[in-house]
């Protein structure tokens, strides 16, 4: 944001004409620039959050990045951090005849003994789409480390920001501290 930079000292210099080149003159001048230098500081940190969130994706790497730049100012401990779990999938995952990048699945009769030592092949229920989503509730979990600000007030915050940024059709949880909390969806102003 080098851009957004306003060179006080060389403004101050302009400033001063060349017979009024006293050191107290110059002080003058410095004090009466301050409050330009602290709008301009102001201005640069608001267009690096801008920036920030225009290149803002909800790919999970961008996404966890984001919410720990964001909100880290407000966890406990400021060696924790925020993160994403996706929910898992139950039973057998369905693909097409020629996928690429699947799990393996293995076929066994009924009655049959499974003779194998590799835990993804042993059999796995088959799940329909309502009784996986009883089970899984959401799409994924924000997980949130212990706070030190009122969990309502958090919760507000980071619902906004996830809301913003979530994949349209996608759910999600809030998790601050092991205690699961409902997001706010209210996104009427």
């Amino acid at each position: 944001m080098k851009r957004y930079k306003l060179p006080i000292d060389k403004l101050v210099n302009r400033l001063v004409p060349y017979y009024l080149n006293g050191r107290r003159y110059i002080l003058l001048l410095q004090s009466l620039v301050y409050p330009l230098q602290t709008l301009n500081e102001r201005f640069m940190a608001f267009a690096k959050d801008k920036h920030i969130e225009a290149r803002m994706t909800s790919q999970i790497i961008c996404f966890e990045w984001y919410l720990n730049y964001k909100f880290g100012r407000y966890l406990a401990d400021s060696t924790d951090r925020i993160f994403l779990s996706e929910s898992v999938s139950l039973g057998v995952d369905l693909y097409h005849e020629n996928a690429v990048h699947g799990r393996p699945f293995t076929v066994w009769k009924e009655g049959e003994a499974v003779l194998t030592s590799n835990p993804q092949e042993k059999p796995r229920e088959f799940y329909r789409i309502a009784e996986e989503r009883a089970i899984n509730k959401v799409s994924f979990m924000v997980n949130v480390p212990p706070i030190k600000i009122p969990t309502k007030e958090f919760v507000y915050q980071l619902s906004y920001v996830v809301n913003t940024y979530k994949v349209a059709g996608k759910t999600y949880l809030i998790k601050i501290d092991g205690e699961e909390i409902a997001p706010n969806n209210n996104t009427k102003i």
